[in-house]
């Protein structure tokens, strides 16, 4: 396969993919207001406040680490801080991590597994999906997929001592950012250095960069983790141990988009690996595979025996980086079976699978009809106060600490601001220690459930005026007298 070339029709599905993935990622990208966890990471992400402040931010109000919101910091510092452009960031990183991610297969194996990896990765809408979040989750696969890579390169290549000094320091930089994005990066490292040692005992080959980079990952690890779990707010609580149902699909009806789909690359999955540890003999450079099943191994091993020692962490869109192993092992296996109509007729299901999937969601359907509207309605419930006598409003989310309700009247400030609404957000401990008897109020109902019936002490239980809007219960509220 050394001689492998790519043809005209390949590069036809490589623009057909990649301009696929940009389309269904773009279009409406800001259709829906930001969510609560969004939120929160731009208001963080301020340009107009110093990196100090940005860091109290981040650790009065995040569980996850600040790496994303500095990145975001810097970008909203360059192309400006608007409510519209935060989420492209997002879309750019995704988009990078899938083209890095279609190179390793190149790297892997000169044939056409790459495409296929592609195509599979553009229509993914697990990945399509987290492209529109303001959140770390792109960035957590962008550098997953560029730690890969450049491992690979490393492990790969036989170049010259100058070009391999400069990967092995690029290397290290990539590691401590992918570090930093997610403690659960973790275990991606955790796998390079268990195939690094399989490798040795295997093939008596000695990674001699890669055992430095160890010894400098670590020690960065326990100084930088043992600050971020002091400072860290205490983890979800809301994340629960998986049931026996999950070990029927692994997430996969979540990466997937249904159970039947899910459920089908599941089983090919498990099929080609079946069929890899059968081989009695397998090519050295096919071997570079077992990287990727010991991640997809360790990516769910670890958080589930880590919730059953200690306490439920895994979750859906923490691994996300479980789809780069996914994704590798499907598409490089399938082009390894010898049997040409077996090969095509995975292909083909693989691929119509994943598209004919995307008809039925919203991320085609918003082409044919108008997309549902499903995270919280902010504008109409600012037109709604702007149109009232009363131009004042608070955030009142109960049980959440005073700066997540200043962070979402920041955001809803800046809406109000691109609305052309003259209507004026007050901190509701403010609220409560002015003179002004009325005000609304905007609790977001999934986040607080029920508890946006129960006010505040200092408040009458009557309410002058109730509405709702989608996941937002809006609220004039009045005084007691006797405060």
């Amino acid at each position: 396969m050394s001689n492998y070339k790519i043809t005209l029709t390949s590069y036809l599905i490589i623009f057909v993919s990649i301009l696929f993935a940009i389309v269904t990622r773009v279009y409406n990208i800001n259709y829906d207001h930001l969510w609560f966890d969004e939120i929160i990471s731009f208001w963080v992400a301020d340009p107009s406040v110093s990196i100090e402040e940005s860091f109290k931010r981040h650790w009065s109000t995040e569980a996850g680490p600040i790496l994303y919101n500095l990145i975001l910091k810097i970008y909203f510092n360059i192309f400006g801080y608007d409510v519209n452009l935060g989420r492209y960031l997002s879309f750019i990183l995704n988009i990078l991590g899938i083209i890095i991610t279609a190179f390793i297969c190149l790297k892997i194996k000169k044939n056409n597994s790459f495409i296929l990896c592609l195509v599979l990765l553009t229509s993914n809408i697990f990945l399509i999906i987290y492209s529109q979040e303001l959140r770390a989750y792109s960035l957590i696969f962008f550098l997953s997929a560029l730690y890969l890579y450049v491992f690979l390169e490393i492990i790969i290549k036989k170049t010259n001592t100058k070009k391999r000094v400069f990967f092995f320091t690029f290397f290290i930089f990539v590691q401590i950012l992918m570090l930093l994005s997610h403690p659960f990066c973790l275990i991606i490292f955790f796998s390079s250095v268990l195939f690094s040692l399989i490798k040795f005992f295997k093939f008596n080959e000695n990674l001699k960069e890669f055992n430095y980079s160890i010894i400098i990952t670590l020690i960065f690890s326990f100084f930088y983790f043992s600050s971020y779990f002091k400072n860290s707010i205490i983890y979800p609580e809301w994340i629960v141990q998986p049931d026996l149902k999950f070990y029927t699909n692994f997430y996969f009806s979540k990466f997937f988009g249904s159970r039947l789909i899910g459920l089908v690359h599941l089983g090919i999955l498990i099929g080609l690996i079946f069929n890899y540890f059968k081989k009695k003999e397998k090519e050295k450079d096919l071997f570079i595979i077992s990287l990727f099943l010991i991640l997809l191994f360790l990516s769910y091993f670890l958080p589930i025996l880590f919730g059953y020692l200690i306490k439920p962490i895994i979750f859906p869109r923490y691994i996300i980086f479980v789809l780069i192993p996914i994704m590798i092992i499907l598409s490089i296996l399938i082009y390894e079976i010898k049997n040409e109509f077996l090969k095509k007729l995975l292909i083909v299901i693989l691929v119509f699978g994943n598209i004919g999937n995307l008809y039925t969601e919203s991320i085609i359907q918003q082409f044919i009809k108008e997309r549902p509207n499903y995270k919280s309605d902010f504008s109409s419930a600012l037109k709604a106060i702007g149109k009232s006598e009363n131009k004042y409003y608070t955030i009142d989310i109960p049980s959440y600490n005073s700066q997540h309700e200043i962070a979402i009247g920041n955001y809803t400030k800046i809406l109000a601001k691109n609305l052309n609404l003259k209507i004026n957000f007050i901190n509701k401990k403010n609220f409560i220690d002015s003179k002004k008897e009325e005000i609304w109020t905007i609790c977001l109902i999934v986040i607080t459930k029920d508890k946006c019936s129960k006010v505040h002490a200092v408040f009458d239980s009557n309410y002058l005026e109730n509405r709702d809007f989608t996941n937002i219960s809006l609220k004039k509220i009045k005084k007691l007298q006797t405060y």
